[in-house]
């Protein structure tokens, strides 16, 4: 893919190219021919000039098609599977859209921009002075027909597309670094002769503004701590909440006294204040240090369309991170609730986001190519996050009872149980003691043989005690839950078949066959019904999240949330989805919350394992094919555990 931006001169046979956002705010730009076609993969039929690949697992392999006819271009969706749109809207497959001028196309998340090097026509032309900035100031840039030469008319027509550009592409920017880079492109572009160009912004109203942008024509980056401007220059522009443009300004008797002007030799500069319903975000400043007459009024007039679309985008942001910080807190409010119904796991979302996100950054770090394409962009961190803390939301819906269960067996379960031990111990006596009584009333034993008959009572009841005993903590070790099925293995047969012989219990049963089926459990403590519920929060979950109105970038919280008990051999729940159904942000998630549930503190129904024994035990798991090896490799090696 080309990483230059294409031009009409440069390339001669190139009429318009699609701008593709790259990770970091970076950009390629990929020229236009008659025809191309956009994909995930390669197509040997296709040269590197009539194919734009763009390598995510979320694009189809012929995901769509530009054509040219004439001076216009069209798109076509080759019937993909996540769809392409433009402006939001899908096209339905096999029909053809014309593309305009700074058109944002989607490709199944992927955002492209369309960009046409052809020039207005006439009839063009009032559609991108009204995109721009209102008509009444735009058009006295252009001069006069029978005045304007050729390329009086040419630049003109220039600085209109730009400023159709800037709002265009100001309007699509969700972040301010994209934002003041921008903005910096626009201002060299519409400016030949602007050598430096500063943005100052206010954090909050009233406070000084402080930059956050100083570059120069040729790419160099000033220290913003360095960054010297003159004070009375600001103060006019911000108190006066005007537009000052100054040239030969070492002549101006208004600033060419100014030490900062004098040292940096500016001889034109115009200062634009960034205003927004009476509010002052800041300015933007241009100036030049070798030519006098650089700008003119008209060049003030173009810079004060940048800056009121500049504020307006600004004010977007902050609406933006509002919007954002309300979304924020409501899922940090749900967490919270769900957690409060179970403090013993509390914070557990919390962490296996940290986890999860810093495992999915360690992707494009690594060194296998399968992942390391994985770059996720800002937004998708955001909605991986949002799917590990919302994953076990449904939970609320779980009986209270179910899902504090600590034990194989209820506590008030086990105290009727050993109840039960009681009552057979009480019979036991009684019935030996009433055979003594009997006895004696039958044969008239003389006191030695009464003795001897009492000792051989005692001692048969105390031997049955014991039994009895043992019983007891046999049940109350099996009650304990287990890590692993050979921890959870215990014998409890005998105690479901024993027989006191008490004719007082003649059906008594001192475990129940539920009670049995319950402590023999090999691993957990939940029965088959309990875990069934449990099981439940993962579909309670996906009903909750997709009753909210995601936005696109965040359209996948859902699912990536549904996922998360998923296996690879498809041995997993709800849907028992395998191999590459399962997304790989829902695999992320998956190995997260495993390794957050075997090594969190320790809990009544558990103990916490060590961190390597976690990762022994996620280790067997991939090796039985039910977890990503690689990713679990990743997250070794990333240590992604440490980010929280």
């Amino acid at each position: 893919m080309d990483t230059g931006r294409p031009s009409a001169s440069a390339s001669p046979g190139v009429a318009a190219y699609l701008e593709l956002a790259v990770g970091g705010g970076a950009q390629n730009f990929f020229p236009l021919q008659d025809e191309i076609v956009i994909g995930r993969e390669p197509q040997d039929s296709l040269g590197p000039d009539r194919f734009l690949c763009i390598p995510e697992h979320t694009i189809s392999r012929r995901h769509a098609r530009i054509r040219r006819r004439d001076d216009e271009y069209f798109i076509e969706d080759l019937h993909s599977f996540n769809g392409t749109f433009v402006l939001g809207q899908r096209l339905a497959p096999g029909a053809w859209h014309r593309l305009r001028d700074g058109e944002e196309v989607s490709l199944a998340g992927v955002p492209l921009v369309f960009h046409s090097l052809i020039a207005p026509s006439p009839a063009q032309m009032p559609s991108i002075i009204a995109a721009s900035v209102d008509a009444s100031d735009v058009t006295r840039f252009v001069p006069p027909a029978a005045d304007a030469s050729r390329d009086e008319m040419r630049r003109a027509v220039q600085k209109l597309h730009a400023m159709a550009q800037v709002s265009i592409a100001l309007g699509a920017v969700k972040d301010r670094e994209t934002l003041t880079a921008k903005i910096m492109n626009f201002i060299f572009d519409l400016f030949p002769l602007a050598e430096r160009a500063f943005i100052l912004l206010r954090k909050s109203k009233g406070e000084e503004p402080e930059p956050v942008a100083a570059r120069h024509r040729d790419g160099r980056i000033e220290d913003l701590s360095q960054v010297r401007l003159s004070r009375t220059l600001l103060r006019e522009v911000l108190e006066k909440k005007r537009a000052i443009l100054s040239v030969d300004t070492l002549s101006d008797r208004h600033f060419g006294s100014q030490h900062s002007i004098i040292a940096q030799a500016i001889r034109s500069v115009m200062c634009v204040p960034l205003l927004l319903e009476d509010e002052c975000l800041g300015l933007i400043q241009v100036d030049t240090s070798s030519d006098p007459y650089a700008f003119r009024a008209e060049d003030l007039e173009l810079l004060n369309g940048v800056c009121a679309e500049t504020a307006v985008a600004l004010k977007n942001f902050q609406l933006y991170s509002d919007i954002e910080q309300l979304l924020d807190g409501f899922v940090r409010a749900s967490v919270q609730a769900i957690e409060e119904r179970d403090p013993v796991t509390a914070g557990h979302s919390f962490r296996v986001a940290g986890y999860a996100e810093s495992l999915a950054r360690a992707l494009e770090r690594d060194a296998d190519p399968a992942y390391a394409r994985f770059a996720f962009s800002r937004d998708q961190l955001r909605e991986i996050r949002y799917a590990a803390l919302l994953h076990d939301f449904g939970k609320v819906g779980v009986a209270e009872h179910v899902l504090r269960k600590e034990k194989k067996l209820y506590p008030q379960d086990l105290r009727l149980l050993e109840q039960r031990f009681a009552h057979v111990r009480a019979c036991l006596e009684r019935e030996a003691w009433r055979r003594l009584v009997d006895a004696q009333m039958r044969g008239g034993l003389d006191m030695a043989a009464l003795e001897a008959a009492r000792r051989e009572a005692e001692d048969t009841l105390h031997s049955e005690f014991a039994r009895l005993d043992a019983f007891l903590e046999a049940i109350r070790a099996a009650n304990e839950p287990s890590v692993s099925h050979r921890e959870g293995e215990h014998d409890l047969r005998a105690i479901l078949e024993y027989g006191c012989g008490a004719a007082a219990l003649p059906d008594l049963s001192l475990l129940e066959e539920a009670e049995y089926q319950a402590l023999s459990l090999t691993k957990g403590c939940l029965t088959e019904q309990e875990r069934r519920q449990i099981e439940s929060h993962v579909a309670d979950s996906y009903s909750f999240l997709i009753l909210i109105p995601w936005t696109r970038d965040l359209a996948s919280v859902p699912s990536i949330a549904h996922g998360h008990h998923e296996k690879l051999d498809g041995s997993g729940y709800p849907m028992g989805l395998q191999g590459n159904q399962i997304s790989i942000q829902t695999r992320i998630l998956t190995i997260c919350d495993i390794y957050d549930a075997l090594t969190a503190a320790d809990r009544p129904y558990k103990k916490a394992i060590p961190a390597e024994q976690a990762l022994d035990l996620l280790s067997a798991e991939c090796r039985a094919g039910k977890l990503d090896a690689s990713l679990f490799r990743i997250f070794v090696e990333s240590k992604a555990w440490t980010a929280v």
